[in-house]
């Protein structure tokens, strides 16, 4: 189904031109909390509802993804559980792909319904747009971990140029690899953020924006993983966010 879709003004900070948020029906919590959210830091965005196992129906998860997550996670009660969300939170992805292909939108921003953004994203979002204005690129982070092994280098003032990220909260997709996403993904036998990691990410021109813009949100029950993300002192990240606040401000005060 072809959503309606509000076009971007100068709000949009002009690297997207359409933005969704992945939410599932059962889950209006998180969407109002994602509507504060954007609000608060210049991004309008569109509800996407989310694939639901239930909806998967006759598609169910190829043999490769599974032989993958028990390799990766080993036994565990909750397999079979993570296996069908895994896929069907692919199909949400790569179905606002297809729709932004279908809209002919130059870029689309995707977000899941867990990520939160840091107060100064409407600044830091608006120069490192500028910043691409420059460069030929197929997809930015606008949050995500950076992985060993994996280029991360700094190229200007808020962008690092990286080949492997994982997590799949919040970033923009460049028209120029909508085609290939379609078309690989759902046959790589990876969850969508592995799949970028690992297949994509290498042989593309992939950035990251600096300091990170949204991070998966604490003290809330992953629908996939059915775990509480519990905050996690880490003192280099602590710093690198109240240096952040100190440059860029933080436009609610």
């Amino acid at each position: 189904m072809i959503h309606s879709i509000k076009l971007v003004g100068a709000m949009q900070m002009s690297c997207f031109e359409g933005a969704f948020v992945i939410n599932l029906d059962s889950r209006p919590d998180r969407w109002a909390r994602m509507e504060a959210n954007l609000a608060a830091v210049g991004i309008t965005a569109e509800r996407f509802p989310a694939v639901g196992v239930a909806d998967l129906g006759p598609d169910q998860p190829p043999l490769a993804l599974r032989a993958f997550l028990q390799r990766v996670d080993g036994p565990r009660p909750t397999a079979e559980h993570k296996l069908l969300t895994t896929w069907a939170c692919m199909h949400s992805h790569l179905a606002i792909i297809k729709q932004a292909q279908q809209l002919g939108l130059s870029a689309v921003l995707i977000l899941e319904d867990d990520c939160e953004f840091e107060p100064y994203t409407s600044v830091v979002l608006k120069r490192a747009c500028e910043q691409l204005q420059h460069r030929s690129w197929d997809v930015c982070y606008l949050g995500g971990t950076l992985k060993k092994g994996g280029v991360h280098k700094a190229v200007s003032a808020n962008l690092l140029a990286v080949s492997r990220v994982r997590l799949a909260h919040a970033y923009i997709v460049n028209s120029s690899v909508y085609d290939r996403i379609l078309d690989e993904a759902p046959a790589s036998g990876l969850p969508i953020d592995w799949y970028y990691s690992e297949r994509l990410l290498p042989s593309i021109n992939a950035y990251m924006v600096r300091p990170l813009l949204a991070q998966q949100r604490l003290m809330d029950v992953s629908d996939i993983e059915q775990v509480e993300r519990k905050p996690k002192i880490k003192t280099r990240q602590a710093l690198q966010r109240w240096l952040a606040i100190l440059r860029y401000g933080r436009p609610d005060l």
